[in-house]
């Protein structure tokens, strides 16, 4: 009978970490370099209103272009705790300066906003695999008007 090693273990506190790192480098920064280091390639949004398209290209696509039309976006970490086996909680108050299109700036060129936003990560092993999430859109209608 052949027995397979089972993969390593991941300490709770790492899956969190990673989390934070991945809002803090990715989302913060803009470095999408260590988005391979965050989730699987095959990664699944699974929010009633997609937030990104699955896979880490569309994870990727959806910060790239928060951050075009947000340059100075910045994702504060509230919380960030496990709520399950292999489950992470972050809720984030996200602030950034709506700046657009240059071709095609619109009233809301210059706004600020502050918002909140929730997020359930679904771990296997060190990388997410599945992803749940809530964005407060009337306090971005609230700030940037529609159709936010």
């Amino acid at each position: 009978m052949l027995v397979l090693p089972s993969p390593p273990s991941v300490r709770a506190a790492e899956q969190v970490d990673i989390a934070v790192a991945f809002i803090r480098e990715t989302v913060n920064e803009g470095d999408c370099a260590v988005l391979a280091e965050f989730a699987h390639p095959d990664i699944r949004d699974l929010s009633d209103v997609r937030l990104f398209d699955d896979g880490i290209p569309g994870l990727r696509h959806r910060v790239l272009a928060a951050r075009r039309l947000m340059p100075d976006l910045h994702a504060r970490v509230l919380s960030a705790r496990r709520t399950g086996p292999d489950t992470v909680e972050t809720r984030l108050e996200l602030s950034g300066t709506y700046l657009g299109s240059n071709l095609a700036p619109s009233q809301r060129h210059g706004r600020s906003a502050t918002w909140c936003q929730h997020h359930l990560w679904s771990f296997r092993g060190p990388l997410a695999h599945a992803h749940l999430g809530w964005v407060d859109h009337r306090g971005l209608r609230a700030a940037l008007g529609d159709p936010y």
